[in-house]
């Protein structure tokens, strides 16, 4: 069963995924962890060794100062990279660190062709349920502090907390509105200790009703 977490920058993805994986394998389930930036991990993603010599700081700052539409198309490559790598798992419960709408959210906002957005998208490997981690682009500044990047900030290279806001502002507004069209499981990322609880009980609900019906 393959979860993909989204959410605005600073929602604390990451720490989240951490904590899922290991509480799932704390109650005897085999689970893994898939992101697009193990593009920088060459033992498991070999045919992204054309990436040696830059790093995830470097990339985030190019990635911002290509043009439209190559910023999708790069963008697009890293997120398929990652979902079929996901779907290749056989572990009960794949966690996709991160998930493709953001990115399609930010580039719709930056007048990417939509047709071109939307046939990205439709192209990668399928997830079995996304679950978006809310919050407000005030609450992400605040956690975030002076750790800003050009393309959080609506590619603006000199990371204004003002750009952040306003981009962010934007961004949450497109992923809600899919969230509430797309059926995603929406929690607020206001508490650590809350998504925390609200994840597992998520996680759990599906793990149960796959098993009930014979899935892996």
């Amino acid at each position: 069963m393959i979860i993909a977490l989204d959410g605005p920058d600073g929602a604390g993805k990451s720490t989240q995924v951490r904590d899922l994986v290991a509480w799932a394998r704390a109650e005897g389930h085999s689970a893994a962890v898939v992101g697009k930036w193990d593009v920088f991990r060459h033992d498991v993603v070999p045919y992204a060794r054309f990436l040696r010599g830059t790093d995830q700081v470097d990339l985030r700052t190019c990635i911002a100062e290509m043009p439209t539409p190559a910023r999708m198309l790069f963008l697009g490559w890293m997120n398929a990279t990652a979902a079929t790598r996901a779907l290749e798992r056989t572990e009960d419960l794949v966690v996709l660190d991160g998930y493709r709408a953001k990115h399609a959210a930010a580039e719709l906002l930056a007048d990417c062709p939509p047709d071109l957005v939307h046939t990205i998208n439709a192209t990668m490997a399928p997830v079995d349920s996304v679950v978006y981690l809310d919050v407000t682009p005030e609450e992400a500044l605040r956690r975030k502090g002076d750790d800003l990047a050009p393309y959080e900030c609506g590619r603006d290279a000199g990371c204004s907390p003002a750009r952040f806001l306003t981009h962010q502002t934007a961004v949450r507004r497109v992923l809600l509105d899919w969230a509430r069209t797309r059926g995603w499981t929406v929690i607020p990322s206001d508490s650590q200790q809350n998504v925390q609880r609200a994840l597992r009980d998520h996680v759990t609900a599906l793990l149960h009703t796959r098993t009930a019906v014979g899935q892996r």
